[in-house]
């Protein structure tokens, strides 16, 4: 119990230095919400509308102030008011979360099938250039930014083949070519790391005892030597899915989809403080809960880390 409590105490301070960082980073950029706001304006009077505005959203005070209040009204959930939607954040950002949610939790499903599929494949392979050939594939897909990948498959998808629409499909084929460019680089990752560890199962004693009873190369691989390997990827998860979360972003604006990634793209152009905060927050909070859940469900996988406890 100790040992969850600091990890929960570790989630706390992470979540904070999100929240902290987002709200400094922001302040430090050039312009502010006030200016987005009278940015039509002309005439004599733009600066001091631009005063009205700094002081009605209280942009005037000192720096410590806003923050001590954008900090306190958040440990009581409220982030304040979207400055262009004039509606609460937490509205605005929950009004877009599914969409986002989906993608995400899509895109996620996806990486881990293509890993485990790519590094059963290169355990399977006999041939020793096709084997080269899958071994090569994580590491490129790693090094593949999400939104090139986006574009390839936008190219192609919309442009070549015409299967989704090039700007705003929310269909279910949009969301599936959308979750493929989020999934590249997580499956590659998820590959690396399975592969790696699948050879070292299959050099194990029990996996001599499995060959000497007979048994296939395939049920050595995928009942055996799998399941063991697997364990430090169900590790690596709750990176993935960080990754999975801020990728979305850059994907559902390739895309020009409904959702968090094209909100908050939107919020950090306008200087919309309430809405940035927000989604730094929920984005902070999904990573710390979801590592806190594998570090709970790793014992009841490996028995091992039970029995030293």
């Amino acid at each position: 119990m100790a040992r969850y409590g600091l990890r929960l105490l570790y989630g706390v301070i992470v979540v904070w230095g999100a929240f902290t960082g987002a709200f400094f980073l922001l302040y430090v950029v050039p312009g502010d919400a006030a200016g987005g706001l009278t940015a039509g304006a002309d005439g004599g009077d733009v600066e001091q509308l631009l005063a009205e505005q700094r002081e009605l959203l209280g942009l005037d005070r000192p720096v410590w102030t806003q923050y001590w209040d954008a900090l306190t009204g958040a440990l009581h959930g409220d982030f304040g008011e979207s400055v262009y939607q004039r509606r609460p954040a937490v509205d605005v950002y929950f009004d877009s979360f599914p969409q986002t949610l989906e993608l995400a939790f899509l895109g996620l499903l996806l990486a881990v099938v293509l890993g485990v599929t790519l590094s059963v494949l290169i355990e399977l392979t006999d041939w020793r250039w096709a084997r080269e050939l899958l071994i090569s594939l994580p590491p490129v897909a790693v090094s593949l930014p999400p939104f090139l990948v986006g574009l390839v498959l936008l190219q192609v998808c919309a442009f070549q083949l015409h299967w989704i629409k090039a700007v705003g499909d929310q269909s279910l084929g949009g969301l599936l070519v959308a979750s493929a460019a989020l999934a590249v680089a997580g499956g590659g990752s998820v590959s690396q790391l399975l592969t790696a560890n699948l050879r070292g199962a299959l050099t194990s004693p029990y996996v001599e005892t499995a060959r000497n009873w007979g048994l296939s190369r395939f049920d050595i691989v995928v009942r055996h030597a799998l399941r063991n390997a697997a364990l430090p990827v169900v590790t690596s998860l709750g990176t993935t899915v960080g990754v999975m979360v801020g990728g979305t972003v850059l994907t559902e604006t390739v895309f020009s989809r409904l959702g968090v990634g094209r909100l908050v793209v939107d919020a950090v152009n306008g200087r919309d403080m309430p809405v940035v905060l927000i989604a730094v927050t929920v984005s902070a909070v999904i990573f710390v809960v979801v590592n806190l859940v594998v570090d709970a469900v790793y014992p009841l996988l490996d028995r091992r880390i039970r029995w030293e406890g």
